[in-house]
């Protein structure tokens, strides 16, 4: 437009100067010559009348010493005689027309008496120079080039300025504007300037200005910044679409509004095309997602939080394991995941044909240290062993404590010959170092898969017949199992305990039971219900500790799966009923009873094992009979394994903090043993119990964890599956885990812990509030890693406040539910 006009303008006064409105510089200066040399002509033709040419010559010098347009000046008479000269007029005037004056040639003729006496010749300047340089310095060029760019200077600033002021948005239907108005984002349509032509409302809400404002105001002028930054912003998506024409979405930008406020927005852009194709303009819109920025940040903070406390409760739940895994006196593996270990080690030597030894180990005269030095200094002398053992046996090897003073050393890929020999370096080097100035030695027994055991047990058991043998040869020494004597069997006549059930299965070609079904049971009931897990591995520790030289390893393996597994029945009880916190009412009661049932009928099916099934099936029959069960044996007829299984099951209930009583402490469980032993209990039995409670190995050697320990466990790992479904986005899985954790927190007497996890069921159900999940699910994650949520003086009496008396079974008889 400012072109345009320029032309224009230059167009008219081109015109002007044709029509002669404007007047010619040439014409001037003709016109000035003119009157010059007519003046000069009459100075002259008076001085020749007076014959006065010296006066002539300096009045003449004066004229053209003052006017710098004249080159030279002549006069001549008639006759063509130079009178008077100034300046090279001879070379100046060859040039001339002989006919007419020319603008730089002028000839002015002098008359005398109408006679023409003379003329005069007067030479000019030229002018306008030539070349380029005349060209310029023509006033009337000047005047067109001076129009042509002052003018468009001025015409494009006006334009500009006034354009600004026009309504673009005047050719926008109302109909559009309205709609654009009812949008909650904002919507700017720009030009290829990048200059706002339309803004809707909410935009201008947004910037704090005016839609009138904001026509014709630069984009780039707003305060645009790096999302939730106060760098600005350098890449901008509208120029993306102006430049290349192509579309932008999803990009971010911050911008601080009027108050400063820093606001973040979703922007899309797409350019706006005209009729041939070219790029007119963009149509912006910005999503305002500050809020849901902010909010993301936040969940984008707890979820750094909640990994973080996920990471300190796993490195929590990692060394709880070991501590469940591990002996917590020695530090060696404990007898269960010695076996579950020693399970896998045999089945990939029968696959791959390795070979795989174990040796048996026993301190010589254990109870003889104890008595003459006392309990601690027998701890000190099983710790000085394991690590001799532990330093002593390779990388490779498994070191167990397999119970009391008893060692078992797992030796893969090596023989029968070679486990001998390091049979003779754990015997030599504990005998070489005493400890705490106590002499000690160990008797040793070695075996071999090559022997021909049939499975781990058999190969332990053929392990303990030749530390038997050893310690029944003097001990200190080793003896391997294929050196022992023809017909050599372990001395059971202490065993007057022994009966009809033994000589029964006596025959029965033995059923190997896999110790990884065993653990996976075990694994399945502690997730539905840990405290019952963590009472059936108590329950099997005590059975372990009092069946210890009464039975053979094979029926110490059997009856110690049969005390784990007693309660498995409880798999097919509801939760409702399970985790409990109070007491059973009668119908509950019936419900919870048949897990007996249930239990025979899954160790039945999953191991095919008669004696570890009727182990399980009689462990509540009474010693003396009950009339409740008339169907179940009575006395030794009773399996030697389940009359043992039901004291220890009753002890760890007396013991235990249950719903529907309080906890006894170890006398007062004592005391009600004896009082039903003979009509309940094998009292024989009852006091091997009670003496190896009382003794070195119950309360020393006890591989689980303790009541707090367990309980914190437990947790954890309720936690753990909780944040797997949280990162599954299961929030229905989650609604269902956080049911489970309150009911064990109520139930293990956590209420901080229940209250927290009830409000999380409550907002995983809701379905619709993820960032409340988070903030509830750190929380909770929060309070399990506390020490001060887990504090083993808050688990103390849990539960037993709010239990109610459970229903009678048999009045002054030890319940076993």
């Amino acid at each position: 437009m400012s072109i345009g006009v320029t032309c224009l303008t230059l167009s008219l006064i081109l015109a002007a100067q044709g029509l002669g409105i404007i007047p010619s510089p040439s014409d001037a200066a003709l016109k000035g010559r003119k009157q010059l040399c007519e003046s000069l002509a009459i100075q002259c033709s008076l001085a020749a009348q007076r014959g006065a040419i010296d006066e002539l010559q300096m009045t003449t010098r004066t004229i053209v010493e003052r006017d710098g347009d004249i080159q030279s000046v002549g006069l001549r008479d008639a006759s063509g005689k130079l009178l008077l000269k100034l300046g090279d007029h001879d070379s100046l005037w060859k040039n001339a027309d002989a006919n007419k004056s020319t603008p730089t040639h002028v000839r002015v003729p002098i008359l005398e008496d109408e006679k023409q006496w003379g003329t005069l010749e007067v030479v000019f300047r030229p002018l306008h120079e030539g070349g380029i340089v005349g060209w310029i310095k023509d006033p009337a060029i000047a005047l067109i080039a001076f129009f042509a760019v002052a003018g468009f200077l001025g015409y494009a600033f006006y334009l500009s300025r006034m354009l600004r002021h026009l309504d673009p948005s005047s050719v926008i239907p109302d109909r559009v504007k309205t709609m654009l108005n009812t949008l909650a984002e904002g919507v700017v349509v720009i030009d290829k300037s990048a200059r706002v032509v339309l803004a809707n409302d909410a935009f201008a809400a947004t910037v704090g200005r005016s839609t009138i404002d904001l026509q014709g105001a630069a984009m780039d002028e707003l305060q645009w910044t790096e999302p939730q930054s106060d760098d600005l912003a350098k890449d901008f998506p509208w120029l993306e679409s102006l430049n290349k024409g192509a579309t932008h979405t999803g990009v971010r930008l911050g911008l601080k509004d009027e108050a400063q406020t820093p606001r973040t927005f979703r922007v899309n852009c797409t350019p706006i095309h005209g009729g041939d194709g070219s790029t007119r303009g963009a149509l912006a819109t910005f999503d305002d997602v500050t809020t849901i920025e902010e909010k993301s940040a936040r969940l984008r903070q707890m979820l750094e939080m909640l990994q973080q406390s996920r990471d300190e409760i796993n490195r929590q739940n990692q060394e709880l394991q070991a501590l469940a895994t591990t002996d917590p006196l020695t530090s060696c593996m404990n007898r269960r995941s010695f076996f579950a270990a020693f399970e896998t080690q045999w089945s990939s030597a029968k696959r791959y044909s390795h070979a795989l030894a174990c040796v048996m180990v026993d301190v010589d005269f254990f109870k003889r240290i104890n008595d003459r030095h006392g309990h601690s200094t027998g701890d000190q002398v099983l710790r000085h062993v394991a690590s001799l053992l532990r330093q002593l046996a390779r990388d490779t090897d498994l070191v167990c404590r397999y119970g009391g003073e008893e060692f078992c050393i797992l030796l893969p890929q090596i023989g029968l010959e070679g486990a001998h020999q390091a049979a003779e370096r754990f015997r030599t080097g504990i005998e070489s170092k005493e400890c705490a100035g106590v002499k000690i030695t160990a008797s040793l027994g070695v075996s071999a898969i090559e022997l021909n055991a049939r499975d781990p047990q058999s190969l332990l058991d053929q392990a303990d017949k030749a530390l038997y043998f050893a310690k029944r040869s003097g001990r200190n020494k080793s003896v391997r199992f294929d050196q022992l004597p023809e017909g050599f069997e372990i001395d059971k006549s202490k065993d007057n305990s022994r009966d009809a059930h033994a000589a029964q299965h006596a025959n029965e070609p033995a059923m190997p039971i896999p110790f990884h079904a065993v653990t996976a049971l075990m694994s399945a009931l502690a997730h539905r219900d840990a405290a019952t897990a963590e009472h059936s591995q108590r329950v099997a520790d005590l059975c372990v500790a009092t069946a210890k030289g009464l039975v053979g390893i094979n029926d110490c393996f059997l009856l110690e799966v049969a005390a784990m597994l007693h309660d498995i029945g409880k798999l097919g009880v509801p939760d409702a009923i399970l985790l409990k916190p109070g007491a059973l009412t009668e119908d509950e009661w019936k419900v919870m009873r048949t897990h007996d049932q249930m239990g025979v009928e899954i160790i039945s099916a999953a191991f095919g094992s008669s004696a570890l099934t009727d182990i399980v099936r009689t462990h509540h029959a009474w010693f003396n009979g009950n009339p409740e069960n008339p169907g179940l044996p009575t006395g030794r007829d009773i399996p030697l394994g389940a009359r043992i299984l039901t004291i220890a099951d009753a002890f760890d209930a007396m013991v235990s903090d249950r719903p529907y009583h309080r906890p006894k402490n170890r006398e007062q469980a004592f005391t009600e043993l004896r009082r039903c032993a003979g009509k309940q209990f094998d009292p024989e039995l009852v006091e091997r119990l009670i003496a190896a409670v009382q003794g070195s190995g119950q309360n020393r050697s006890a591989g689980s964890l303790s009541v707090s320990q367990q309980t914190a466990l437990r947790i954890r790992l309720e936690i753990e599956r909780l944040a797997c479904a949280l990162d599954e986005h299961d929030l229905s899985m989650l609604g269902a885990m956080a049911n489970r954790i309150a009911a064990v927190a109520t139930k293990d007497g956590m209420p901080q812990i229940a209250s927290v996890a009830t409000m999380l069921e409550k907002t995983a159900s809701a379905q619709n509030d993820l960032e409340g999940v988070l903030k509830l699910t750190n929380e909770l994650l929060e309070l399990c890693r506390s020490s001060h949520s887990l504090d083993p003086a808050r688990l103390t009496g849990a539960g037993a406040g709010a239990a109610k008396d459970a229903p009678a079974k048999t009045e002054k008889t030890v319940g076993l539910y």
